[in-house]
């Protein structure tokens, strides 16, 4: 029987495994899981549910760290705020009055020194070799009284290149700005590149030797197509993901990147800048045909996701889970190159009975 390490590591180097590999992106909210399995926290929740890789994140520890400010000053329950998202209803967008490129210069933006790297690694090191290791560009926010090892175990805070553009401007800002001021826009990024590629380069040297894969996350799309032109694509975003993806590979790593929603016109860029792994795979979107893009994609890249998680997961039976299991696991798993699991986050509305027959029928079933 192979181990966790080896069934993932065979899935992206496109040999059939034993079993198809499951994973989950995260839990909301976290605890109904840990009370039904009994796990201390996420890092022990996903090896209670069988999970085939693990991870850990660094700790931020810079001027003003606090448990609920994120890098930004940003509280970190603002996102979900009477649901406004990056919308004008939020508020709390530093950036957003800004007309020049001398006060994007002017603005105190973070060090990518201010960050606990060894934390991540610590955790990294108490895995078992027999699990698939992930190096992920999240941090953790520091908690009193809690040691940094244990805060540094499971996901994270993001740190996306267009997101953290719409976190310091707004979203409807931003998509303008790329038309009315593209040089304050890449202004912006420039920073955001010097800071992700800093904190990138001091996390793969902590944990060289301690990790498979390297997992890096941004949405510049949504459920009928991108946020932005391909055109736009390439001018602002690509450049910077360039970097952070060779990067990664320079330390002999796996690319495994997030990104939510349909944007088949880019899609083969991302392959042939080096994403060996696409999450999440939201298979009932257009443009993203499960036979379609295994045919077109499948020699290049791995797929994870594809369990519907808005319709099947929340309001099907754990037998339609289980079918639709099967189905992805019969194209997508063809030959290697599938990662079972939900395409995003589990929420409130998925009974953990669906949860757990997509694991078990992932586990045992062999098209």
């Amino acid at each position: 029987m192979e181990t966790s390490r080896e069934r993932i590591l065979k899935a992206i180097n496109h040999i059939q495994p034993d079993s198809t590999p499951v994973n989950i992106i995260g839990f909301d909210p976290l605890d109904r899981w840990l009370e039904r399995l009994g796990a201390s926290d996420i890092f022990d929740l996903r090896e209670k549910l069988g999970l085939d890789i693990q991870f850990a994140r660094p700790v931020f520890v810079g001027p003003g760290a606090a448990p609920d400010k994120d890098i930004w000053g940003k509280p970190t329950n603002v996102m979900g705020a009477a649901g406004a998202g990056y919308g004008a209803g939020r508020g709390s967008f530093p950036l957003a009055g800004a007309t020049t490129v001398a006060e994007i210069e002017r603005y105190p933006w973070p060090d990518p020194g201010d960050f606990d790297y060894g934390a991540a690694a610590d955790v990294l090191r108490s895995i078992p070799d027999n699990t698939a290791r992930c190096a992920r560009m999240l941090y953790a926010l520091p908690r009193p009284g809690v040691p940094h090892a244990a805060i540094a175990r499971g996901g994270g805070i993001w740190m996306p290149l267009l997101c953290s553009v719409f976190d310091l401007v707004g979203m409807e800002e931003t998509l303008v700005a790329l038309h009315t001021a593209p040089k304050l826009i890449e202004a912006i990024i420039a920073h955001l590149e010097a800071f992700i590629l800093g904190f990138e380069r001091r996390l793969l040297e902590a944990t060289d030797g301690l990790v498979e894969i390297f997992e890096y996350s941004d949405d510049f799309a949504a459920q009928t197509g991108m946020l932005i032109s391909p055109a736009h694509w390439r001018r602002f975003l690509k450049p910077t993901y360039e970097k952070v993806y060779s990067l990664a590979k320079s330390y002999g790593l796996k690319v495994w990147i997030h990104s939510c929603g349909t944007f088949r016109p880019v899609l083969p860029d991302m392959i042939e800048m080096g994403m060996d792994v696409w999450e999440t795979v939201q298979v009932h979107l257009p443009g993203n045909d499960p036979e379609t893009l295994k045919r077109e994609y499948g020699r290049d890249l791995t797929f994870f996701g594809a369990i519907n998680s808005q319709q099947t997961l929340p309001h099907g039976t754990p037998e339609q889970v289980r079918a639709e299991v099967r189905e992805r696991i019969r194209v997508l798993g063809r030959g290697g190159g599938y990662i079972c699991g939900p395409d995003h986050t589990v929420m409130a509305d998925v009974p953990i009975e669906n949860m757990l027959a997509l694991l078990d029928e992932a586990r045992h079933f062999r098209p």
